[in-house]
């Protein structure tokens, strides 16, 4: 039997994060916390979600448990509850039940078989910035209706997001002393869907900074911290979009 209990904005954030590559997710449970990671069925994108057992007001399981819900019936539940309160949850055969108050309500546990986790793939940059999350969805929001990629430019001196179609185009520039921090050895380019992003940076309205890592032509990273403790941690894969 496995019994927690969290608050709504943590549980509410988590959801909202992984629905935005996949509708359905496999959530493991360890003496250490909760893990879900999901791809999207193209494998364009990809989230690893760390929950330490910390950031839950309570954390009970008696062993290793996977449980695979359905992400938009864990939304409508969470709806019936104000973002201050907790929720209890508790799993009883194929069912797990919510508790928000004084109100209950329980859904059916999908099939384990039929959602499956992927492997994170071995990525890595040496180049890197950390960004205010607003400033980032603000380069991405001007470029919303301007195409459908964005070319990311880092240099030693400055970050450019910049999307353009045949009848406009948008820019957005950051000089170094205006980074959290940067680290560039010469000058490297890249684009990625829009689409994906934009989801993304929407779905962590409490995260501050962002850690963007790429290379030319090659998967970008972003590390994050999100949920009202910021105990959780988060990881977004996005392929490269070829020019």
């Amino acid at each position: 039997m496995t019994a927690l209990n969290i608050s709504v904005k943590n549980l509410r954030e988590l959801a909202d994060l992984i629905n935005t590559v996949v509708g359905e997710a496999k959530f493991k449970f360890d003496k250490a916390g909760m893990l879900v990671r999901v791809v999207d069925p193209a494998h364009v994108a990809m989230i690893n979600a760390e929950v330490p057992r910390e950031a839950f007001v309570e954390y009970q399981i008696d062993s290793d448990e996977e449980i695979a819900l359905d992400l938009e019936k864990l939304k409508n539940v969470l709806k019936l509850a104000g973002s201050n309160d907790n929720v209890f949850v508790r799993k009883t055969n194929d069912k797990l039940k919510f508790e928000l108050g004084t109100v209950s309500k329980s859904i059916t546990l999908l099939d384990n078989s039929i959602v499956t986790v992927p492997k994170i793939p071995q990525i890595s940059s040496e180049s890197f910035l950390v960004i205010s999350r607003g400033d980032f969805e603000r380069g991405l929001k001007a470029a919303e209706d301007v195409s459908d990629a964005i070319k990311f430019t880092l240099s030693p001196e400055e970050f450019t997001a910049r999307s353009a179609s045949d009848s406009e185009d948008s820019e957005m520039t950051i000089p170094k002393d205006m980074l959290k921090e940067i680290k560039c050895s010469g000058t490297i380019k890249s684009l990625y869907p829009l689409e994906y992003l934009l989801k993304f940076v929407k779905s962590i309205p409490s995260s501050e900074t962002l850690k963007l890592s790429f290379k030319d032509d090659y998967p970008l990273t972003i590390e994050f911290n999100f949920g009202g403790s910021g105990l959780m941690k988060g990881l977004f894969l996005l392929a490269p979009r070829t020019e």
